[in-house]
């Protein structure tokens, strides 16, 4: 299934080369698949994810992952 992974800010760096990535921000998981899961296919770690929103809204990292679903990853951030 086909998701597609914003990632903002530091978090960039740690984004591998990866037959999984179709085009862009689009990844093919297998079915079934964790923000937590996805997260770690895609080396980031899990003290600099931070904030972590599917289709607009807040998710935790056991959340399963559908088909077309938009995951933005958030560093930790500070400033008022």
């Amino acid at each position: 299934m086909i998701v597609e992974v914003k990632i903002f800010a530091s978090l960039r760096r740690y984004i591998p080369y990866s037959d999984e990535r179709v085009e862009g921000d689009k990844w093919d998981v297998v079915e079934r698949t964790t923000v937590g899961q996805l997260l770690e296919m895609l080396n980031l770690p899990e003290e600099e994810a931070n904030l972590l929103l599917v289709n607009g809204r807040r998710a935790d990292r056991g959340r399963i992952l559908q088909q077309g679903d938009v995951l933005h990853v958030f560093p930790p951030m500070c400033g008022g």
